[in-house]
């Protein structure tokens, strides 16, 4: 049995790691001040005087207490200090961890020295600025940022390099305070080495503007990546090769050059392991930080992406990862007042997926059920750059101009078997798209006084697609919804040709009532124009397909107004809007023209109750006009895949949208405990929904105003504690989601309800062996009308990290899944075990390494999915086992 198989594995990893905990105590305190007032924020570090290493440290909360972890039978040196007063110290061998010290500082009469003392210790706060101090958390054998980040307290990094810190997601990451590509967190935690790393800076209110500093209700928060000063004025970073059995190949290079003037970064990689440095999801969304400006006040036109029909391949769902990657990123500063930035970046990937499914559709026929085999192939080459220039005279003016652009050519390749009833079809599709884009922005800042700030923002955008959907098949497709003339073999192909033009600006005025009181009017307007043409020909016939026949125009208006009053009272900012919007639009479809016009005026609100000073809970609730563009309104029939045809409605309007975030975030590092939860509310009126006519499994999909009120509910929650040598996390999360559709002209409801909780402890044993026990839970449930279906997915997990000798480690990690289709009774056992040996003498610049995937040979994996019309369940083909050995070189 698998599971029985598997778990002598799992007990040796375990075994590995049961011996004894080491010994430890806590040394606890109070600080206080010459009048026996608490101070807040203070630093304590043990140092122990036998290694002259950080023991362990910690940092006063509000009541001036601490705590701090260290292992008995050494001396240790205790520094307390903070920002103001004299350094207090003290060696200590013997304690009590129920018998708390005193400690009181002094007044200083310089504070230049407490600033040198400051910045050498493990953590710090100043305003909204939290910096940490690396070499007291890291064990040296990181190798990239991702690894340095995990360490830090409260921080989290994901597969796909995106990182959180209390919770919230970071925006920007800039490295000695320049932009590292846009601020793309994957590419800085993938790529930046480890060891150049010396303090990592969380920027919490973030905004480079100075003169609009602090009046915006924005929270962008950005990590600064401070390096060590042996990395300035020099090229550094490192270079990768390897090669393994069945063709394998791996080759990747960082190289960084970081000056008060110039900065120069380049990244680039080649390899079919599944290392995915910048994949096709990465292309879609970057948008060089060019976001629209009318969004900001509540509208919003929902344009359909580039990435419509294309699978996104990753390790978890494909068989084979093909990636190439060349990158440059550059930011050049030849006085103060005067920067260059930007940055290229070049890609292609060649993936293959496969995957069996069973798809049940949403009708009211007796067969709902289809098994569909498919075979796909995804090829991709990208590029895209930016340049940006900014001008900054002086601190209360700033001026910038960005212009960004990007291409790709995609091509899906899809082999495919549908067995439905007693029907067997062959099918084989490509569906290929060149789409580009070009952007520019100009942004202008000026304060001319302390009470007076204005800005001015206009951003134009030109976008173009061509997809191309070519089917071919041995039955006649689409029976019921088109006719099709008879062949032998039918081969359809769908072309479209999509033009999409974008111009906006803004101008905005605040007035600064006072320091706790400032006005903001806001004046805008944003006009968007759109053509589409599009038609259906049959290869060997001369039919005319004019059904699918598309000629079409759209342009759309929006100029609006609004005003904004930010205010802070006691421990609270109060922020409240009011933006009125004059809509018009016209559609134009084969010389047949429509017009419209309305009125909407959209409230909005912030609060946020800075409870303490590691507490706060915040709230946010904004009405959104959500609009349709030109695909969603052209009545041409558009066929999509096999068995889906669409067609717009030109009778769509606006659905309005009621958006409530409430936030909650608790950092205690005198306790350990972090905190943090977000929940999430949308109520949508008039909403735009699919609506869905069956003809067996064939589908006419089209949209429409649904008058019900649908609702969707997300929420997340997540707790971290650190305990003596324990770092212990448990969380989850929540998406539930009520839908009203059409389906076969009928009044129905979809409702899904999705839950995963996880549970990580953290442990170090004799400072050689760290190892993570992990478990997650996560169940699925789908309901539409009498159809119901729950899937669940157990995984445990154990990873270890082992010190082995005089630099020789082992890292393996090993995962073991169950998943479960309640409603076919079924049930899938498959796991994963990577191990990876490391060699690396000391002060040495190379590294050896042998690394495994897939040890056990898993070929597949279970997923599950919901859509308006149809429930699936997939079976995955992954990557086969295969090892690497590679060479790696620090520059």
């Amino acid at each position: 049995m698998l599971f029985l198989r598997r778990l002598i594995f799992i007990s040796f990893l375990a075994g590995i790691a049961i011996p004894a905990l080491g010994q430890s105590k806590a040394l606890t305190g109070r600080v206080l001040d010459s009048l026996d007032r608490p101070i807040a924020y203070a630093n304590i570090v043990a140092i122990n005087q036998s290694t002259q290493k950080i023991g362990g440290f910690g940092i006063s909360n509000d009541e001036g207490k601490f705590k701090i972890t260290l292992n008995p039978g050494s001396e240790y040196l205790l520094r307390v200090s903070f920002v103001g007063y004299r350094q207090f110290e003290m060696s200590v061998t013997e304690w009590d961890s129920e018998t708390p010290f005193l400690i009181v500082l002094e007044q200083a009469d310089t504070e230049l020295g407490m600033v040198e003392v400051v910045s050498e210790l493990p953590v710090t706060m100043k305003g909204d600025t939290l910096t940490y101090k690396t070499e007291a958390f890291t064990t040296g054998n990181e190798r990239k940022l991702e690894d340095v980040l995990e360490k830090l307290p409260g921080f989290q990094v994901d597969e796909n390099g995106e990182v959180k810190v209390q919770g919230k997601k970071v925006d920007k990451v800039l490295v000695d305070g320049k932009t590292f590509f846009d601020g793309d967190t994957k590419l800085a935690t993938k790529n930046l080495p480890a060891n150049a790393v010396d303090r990592v800076q969380v920027l919490k209110n973030f905004n480079e503007v100075s003169p609009i500093r602090g009046l915006d209700t924005n929270e962008t928060l950005a990590l600064n990546i401070q390096l060590k000063d042996g990395k300035k004025n020099m090229v550094f970073g490192d270079l990768e090769a390897g090669a393994g059995p069945k063709e394998r190949y791996l080759g990747h290079a960082n190289v960084f050059y970081y000056a008060p003037k110039v900065n120069l970064n380049l990244i680039g990689g080649s390899n079919n392991v599944g290392e995915q440095t910048f994949t096709l999801q990465d292309y879609f969304r970057f948008n060089g930080g060019l976001s629209g400006l009318s969004s900001r006040s509540g509208s919003r036109v929902s344009l359909n992406g580039d990435d419509i029909g294309i699978p996104l391949a990753n390790r978890t769902n494909a068989a084979q990862l093909k990636t190439h990657l060349g990158a440059f990123n550059f930011n050049l500063t030849p006085s103060k007042s005067w920067r260059h930035s930007g940055f290229l970046i070049g890609s292609a990937s060649n993936n293959n997926l496969g995957s069996n499914s069973l798809r049940t559709y949403l009708n009211a026929g007796e067969n709902a059920q289809e098994t569909l085999t498919s075979a796909i192939e995804v090829k991709n080459t990208s590029a895209l750059g930016k340049y940006s220039l900014t001008y900054t005279p002086r601190e209360e003016t700033y001026v910038r101009y960005s212009a960004f652009g990007k291409i790709s050519d995609i091509r899906n390749s899809n082999l495919l078997q549908s067995n439905f009833g007693q029907n067997q079809q062959n099918l084989a599709s490509i569906n290929s798209r060149n789409p580009y884009a070009f952007q520019q922005k100009f942004e202008w800042y000026h304060a001319p006084s302390e009470r007076h700030v204005f800005s001015t923002e206009l951003n134009w955008e030109r976008k173009f697609t061509d997809p191309i959907f070519d089917l071919t098949t041995n039955l006649k497709p689409i029976l019921g919804l088109a006719v099709i003339p008879d062949a032998e073999q039918y081969r359809l192909i769908q072309s479209q040709e999509l033009r999409t033009n974008i111009l906006e600006g803004a101008f905005n005025y605040y007035y600064i009532l006072n320091p706790t009181n400032h006005l903001n009017w806001s004046l805008g307007y944003q006009q968007l124009n759109q053509t589409l043409n599009g038609q259906l020909n049959q290869d060997g016939t001369a039919e005319e397909f004019q059904a699918f026949d598309n000629q079409n125009e759209f342009g759309f208006q929006d100029l609006y107004a609004g005003m904004t009053w930010k205010t802070k009272w006691k421990k609270f900012i109060i922020s409240p809007s009011l933006y009125a919007h004059s809509y018009t639009w016209q559609d134009m479809q084969f010389e047949n023209e429509l017009s419209y016009q309305k009125t909407l005026v959209f409230p909005g609100l912030y609060t946020k109750w800075n409870i303490k000073s590691n507490r706060s809970l915040t709230y946010r609730y904004q009405v959104e006009a959500n609009f349709m563009d030109i695909q969603k309104l052209a009545q041409g029939l558009v066929l999509q895949d096999y068995n889906a045809v669409f067609q717009g409605n030109r009778l769509l309007d606006n659905g309005l949208f009621s958006n409530h975030n409430l936030s909650y975030t608790h950092f205690d590092m005198f306790s350990g405990l972090t905190v943090f939860g977000n929940m999430n509310y949308q109520r949508k009126r008039d909403e735009i929904v699919t609506t869905t006519d069956f003809a067996g499994i064939n589908r006419l999909l089209s949209l429409q105003n649904i008058e019900p009120v649908n609702e969707t509910l997300n929420g997340d929650l997540r707790l971290d504690k650190a305990l003596n040598k324990l770092k212990f996390e448990v969380g989850g999360n929540w998406n539930a989601f009520s839908t009203n559709l059409l389906l076969d002209n009928q009044a129905a409801q979809n409702k899904q309800f999705s839950q995963t909780y996880d549970t990580k402890l953290t442990t170090t044993f004799f400072k050689v062996l760290e190892v993570d026990f992990a478990y997650s839970f996560t169940t699925n449930r789908y309901n539409s009308g009498i159809l119901e279906n729950t899937f669940t997915t157990h995984s445990p997990r154990i990873e270890i990290d082992l010190d082995i000798f005089k630099g020789l480690r082992l890292n393996a990690d090993y995962t073991y899944n169950t998943y479960l289709n309640r409603a076919a009774g079924t049930q899938s056992d498959f796991d994963f075990l990577n191990a990876f040996l490391t060699y690396r003498g000391k002060s040495s610049p190379w590294e050896f390494k042998v690394s495994v995937w897939n040890i056990f040979d898993t070929r597949s994996i279970r997923r599950d999915s919901f859509s308006e019309n149809l429930i699936s369940t997939f079976s995955y083909l992954v990557q086969p086992r295969y090892g690497l050995l590679t060479l790696k070189y620090d520059l």
